[in-house]
């Protein structure tokens, strides 16, 4: 796994450890509020979610992380993705959560920011991507309030509680 244990003014990110996966499973299966941002639509066990875990645990350029207050030592939500060298950096951002009770307090934006920098600074990435499903509107608005720009659609590209999904595809240019 990628190490992004590092600190912003008001979040810092810690690698996740099996500990914490209790916590996170707790987020997975509370489907409603997060089947687009975990793409997890019904839900899991923790033996299931720890094997997600193995797969990205083993992955040198993928990483996954929580997001914990500086001041509460807390965790509040996850960060995953991964780094991909295709002639420029880039960071691909598959997954933000972030607690419902600490949601709309600015701490994702400042999540997000605080990895954008820091990937910049130190792994020289220039662009980062991901990838939001087109009924998500609270996503695609987030996304863009961060400066993401819609570059792609690609129809019934998932399935989503037995519904075909369209996903859009956006980026930022960073460095």
């Amino acid at each position: 796994m990628l190490p992004l244990n590092i600190a912003g003014e008001h979040v810092f990110f810690e690698d996740i450890k099996i500990e914490h996966l209790p916590i996170i499973l707790k987020w997975y299966n509370s489907v409603d509020c997060f089947k687009f941002a975990t793409g997890v639509d019904s839900p899991i066990t923790l033996e299931k979610l720890t094997q997600k875990y193995a797969e990205v645990a083993i992955c040198s350029n993928e990483f996954f992380v929580g997001i914990f207050l500086i001041r509460e030592r807390k965790m509040i939500g996850i960060l995953k993705g991964r780094l991909e060298n295709k002639g420029a950096q880039t960071v691909w951002i598959s997954s933000i959560v972030i607690d419902p009770f600490y949601q709309k307090r600015g701490f994702g934006s400042s999540s997000v920011n605080l990895l954008l920098d820091y990937l910049r600074s130190n792994y020289y990435v220039k662009f980062a991507c991901l990838a939001v499903i087109e009924e998500n509107i609270p996503g695609r608005a987030f996304w863009s309030k961060l400066g993401f720009t819609e570059t792609r659609r690609i129809e019934n590209h998932l399935k989503l509680k037995d519904k075909q999904q369209n996903v859009i595809i956006m980026n930022k240019e960073i460095g």
